[in-house]
């Protein structure tokens, strides 16, 4: 008989793995691309949010649709939360949407094929 609990040690790893992650990511946008610190926030905020939405969608919800699509509608929430944070332009909003997407479907991807 299968355990059908939520642990909530997985959410909290998760988490702490995208916030580290955003921090890096953010880090590299200041780093290179010279952008001023709220990129650096953002991007840990995005990760931390993304690694919670797949989480709670994927094992506490348990939401139709496959790992892969709910990974691009939580990459897409992320995306929504760095662009509200980071960048306030229009044409900008798009293109995090669809690079949000298209990251967090690939992320699902990737850790669907591990398992």
């Amino acid at each position: 008989m299968t355990d059908l609990s939520f642990h909530y040690s997985i959410l909290i790893k998760r988490v702490v793995a995208g916030l580290i992650l955003g921090a890096l990511a953010g880090a590299v946008q200041i780093w290179f691309f010279d952008r001023d610190l709220m990129y650096l926030w953002a991007s840990a905020a995005a990760g931390a949010l993304y690694m919670a939405a797949w989480v709670l969608f994927t094992h506490w919800l348990r939401l139709a649709g496959g790992k892969i699509l709910l990974g691009a509608v939580a990459g897409l929430l992320a995306a929504v939360v760095w662009w509200a944070m980071a960048v306030h332009a229009d044409n900008m909003f798009l293109q995090s949407a669809v690079a949000g997407m298209c990251f967090g479907a690939a992320y699902a991807w990737s850790d669907q094929r591990m398992t």
